[in-house]
C-alpha cells in the first residue's frame, strides 16, 4: 500500500518527515519530499505551499510521481465547533470549498462545493467500523478525535461572529485553506482522498496568536499519531475496504467534483 501525504508548510512538512522516519528524496515540481516505509506501508510527504492551487499542483504532482493508493491531507486546522479543543484531531468525513463564490462567505452551500472523503463512499456499517477504530486508537494516545466535515477557503477565520456564521452556513467542525485542493486532485485521479488535521486556534479574535503557540507541539502529536495508525494496521485496513468497493464506486469520483458529493 502507499500513502501520499500533502503538508502544505514547511513546518508540518519537517514535523512529518522527523515523527515517520522518512528520507529526504528528488524534489516534485520543485516541492520539498521524503519518502520511507513504515509496517509495509510506502510512504511519500511532498511540501505544497499553503492555500488551494499551491495544494492541488504539488497533489497532482505527488500522484504522479508516486501512484499512491490513498492520498492525505494534513496540517493545521481552526475549531468551528464550540466543543473542540486546540490539540484536538478532526477526520474530515466531508469537505465544504465554501469561497468558491470569491466574495467572502456566501448564502448557501452549493453541491458542487460539497466533496465527499473516503469514507463519503463506503457502506456506513464499515465507515462507522473505521471512524470507531481510529477514535479508540486516538484515546489510548491521549488525544481526542472528531469525526465531521472540514470547510475549506482561503479566508482567515478570526472572529467569533465569522466562525458562528460558517459553522451554521456549513456544518463543519473545523477549516483550514486546502483541504479542497487535495480533495479535489484525488478524486479526479480516481483515488481516495482523507483528511486528519489537528486543531491549533479557536477560530476567534486570538487566531494568529494561537496558531504560532501551538502549531509545532501539537503538529508533532498529530505526525505521531498517523505513524501509530500506520503501525497498528489502520490504514491498511480502511483501503481494504476502499478495495472491495464496485468498480463503478472508482469511475465516478471524478464527477462528484462536477456535480458535489
Amino acid at each position: 500500500m502507499r500513502v501520499l501525504v500533502v503538508c502544505p508548510i514547511p513546518l508540518e512538512f519537517v514535523c512529518c518527515r522527523s515523527a515517520l522516519g522518512l528520507r529526504d528524496a528528488a524534489p516534485v515540481l520543485g516541492c520539498r519530499a521524503a519518502r520511507g516505509s513504515l509496517a509495509n506501508v510506502d510512504v511519500m510527504v511532498i511540501e505544497s505551499g499553503p492555500a488551494k492551487v499551491r495544494a492541488a499542483s504539488a497533489a497532482v504532482g505527488g500522484i504522479g510521481a508516486f501512484q499512491p493508493d490513498v492520498v492525505l491531507d494534513t496540517g493545521t486546522c481552526g475549531a468551528l465547533d464550540g466543543e473542540l479543543i486546540v490539540g484536538g484531531l478532526v477526520l474530515a468525513t466531508s469537505c465544504i470549498e465554501y469561497d468558491i463564490a470569491g466574495d467572502g462567505l456566501p448564502s448557501r452551500v452549493l453541491p458542487v462545493m460539497r466533496l465527499s472523503s473516503l469514507f463519503g463512499f463506503l457502506p456506513s456499517r464499515e465507515r462507522e467500523r473505521l471512524v470507531r477504530g481510529v477514535t479508540s486508537l486516538a484515546m489510548d494516545a491521549g488525544l481526542h478525535l472528531r469525526p465531521g466535515g472540514q470547510a475549506c477557503g482561503e479566508f482567515l477565520i478570526q472572529s467569533e461572529e465569522t466562525r458562528e456564521s460558517l459553522r451554521e452556513l456549513t456544518g463543519a467542525v473545523a477549516c483550514n485553506w486546502e483541504s479542497a485542493a487535495v480533495f479535489v486532485a484525488a478524486l479526479r485521479s480516481r483515488l481516495p482522498p482523507l483528511s486528519l488535521r489537528v486543531v491549533t486556534d479557536l477560530g476567534d479574535e486570538n487566531t494568529l496568536r494561537d496558531l504560532r503557540r501551538n502549531a509545532r507541539r501539537h503538529l508533532q502529536e498529530l505526525f505521531r499519531f498517523i505513524r501509530h495508525g500506520l503501525e497498528a494496521g489502520w490504514f491498511v485496513d480502511l483501503y481494504a475496504e476502499w478495495r472491495s468497493l464496485p468498480a463503478s464506486t472508482v469511475d465516478r469520483l471524478p464527477r462528484t467534483v462536477l456535480n458535489g458529493a
